[in-house]
This record gives C-alpha cells, sequence and structure tokens, in this order.
C-alpha cells in the first residue's frame, strides 16, 4: 500500500495510473504544532547630525596640528624617561650602547694598564659621563626623532599618541591647556584650537 503525505492532486497526472481506492492512505497536513521564532523587529535608527568638525579625518587634524607647532601654537613636550624605553617607538637600545661599550672598555683598559686606583676613577668618570652627557645626547637624539619623523607621519603620531611620553601644550594663554598622551584625545585638542583661534 503506498502512503501520500499532504494532499492529493486535484488534477492528477494523466501519464500516470491512478491508484486503486483502496490501496491508498492519505495523510493531511495540518497546522504545524511548533511555531518557528520571528526575527525581532529593528528599532527605528535616529537620524543624527553629524557636527563638520566630527566629520575631519585624522589626516586632516593632523596636517593642522603640524601646521600649529610651525606657528608656535602649539609646543610639543616630550617624557624622556617614558619614551627611552626599550619598546617606545621612537628610541633604540643601540644609541644607550653606544655609549656604555666605549666608556666600559676605556675603564677596562685603564685598569689593566695602570692598575685599581686609576681603573676605579676611569668607572667613576664613565658613570658620570654617560648619567650627563649620553643622557643629554640621548634626548636630543630622541627629541630629534620625534620632530623630524614622527611629526611628518600620521601613522606614527599615532603610534606614539597611543604609547605614552608625549604632550601638547597650547603656547595661547585663551585656549590654554595641556593634551597628555595616551588618556587624553589629541583630536579634540586640535578642534578645540581651531574654534578659539
Amino acid at each position: 500500500m503506498s502512503i501520500v503525505v499532504g494532499r492529493p492532486p486535484e488534477n492528477p497526472d494523466p501519464a500516470q495510473p491512478a491508484p486503486a481506492p483502496a490501496a491508498v492512505a492519505v495523510i493531511r497536513a495540518s497546522a504545524p504544532n511548533v511555531t518557528l521564532p520571528q526575527a525581532p523587529a529593528r528599532p527605528a535608527v535616529p537620524q543624527v547630525v553629524v557636527p563638520p568638525e566630527a566629520a575631519e579625518t585624522a589626516d586632516e587634524l593632523f596636517a593642522r596640528l603640524r601646521r600649529f607647532c610651525a606657528d608656535g601654537r602649539v609646543a610639543v613636550e616630550l617624557d624622556n624617561k617614558r619614551l627611552m624605553h626599550i619598546d617606545s617607538p621612537v628610541s633604540f637600545e643601540a644609541w644607550g650602547n653606544q655609549w656604555v661599550y666605549p666608556l666600559l672598555l676605556v675603564t677596562c683598559a685603564l685598569w689593566w694598564w695602570f692598575g685599581w686606583k686609576v681603573g676605579t676613577g676611569a668607572a667613576i668618570t664613565s658613570v658620570v659621563l654617560y648619567l650627563t652627557l649620553g643622557k643629554a645626547l640621548l634626548h636630543r637624539r630622541i627629541e630629534r626623532r620625534v620632530r623630524e619623523q614622527v611629526l611628518e607621519d600620521v601613522v606614527r603620531w599615532r603610534k606614539l599618541w597611543s604609547f605614552g611620553g608625549v604632550s601638547l601644550r597650547s603656547t595661547e594663554a585663551a585656549s590654554g591647556g595641556i593634551c597628555a598622551s595616551p588618556s587624553d584625545n589629541w583630536m579634540e585638542f586640535v578642534r578645540r584650537l581651531t574654534k578659539s583661534a
């Protein structure tokens, strides 16, 4: 006996022979007993008016920041201790080694040839030289690198800003304020300066 699921066709295909009435059992489809979950209705999207300053890109604001720095309206201040960290995007460990290794070599040579008294004096002199002259030259090199490379490229600037160790200070009393990385937003700082101009 054949089983037909659903409704039997009202217009049967004449090419197929009709089954015998006694040999066919018909299972009629009924209403489903499981309801499918309905997709939640999407809330209406509110129409928001975007102020023109919010539509400015980071490149445009960075170009304006560079112009403010060139005009003297913004001073870039650096935290050298933070920027000399090994993970800093503007410092290289090799820069410090350029001072340490030659001073160590001279100290060892003086110790070897002239004895421990001269060697100890050379060691103390080397440490003082490194902590004064060496650190000052390293700080100048980092500052030059920030001014020549980081302030020329927005990608490097954003990387340095998210690392920290740099702050922007307005030189104008009316729009004064300091914007310190990484907690403050340098783009908002530039927008504030633009409005105050």
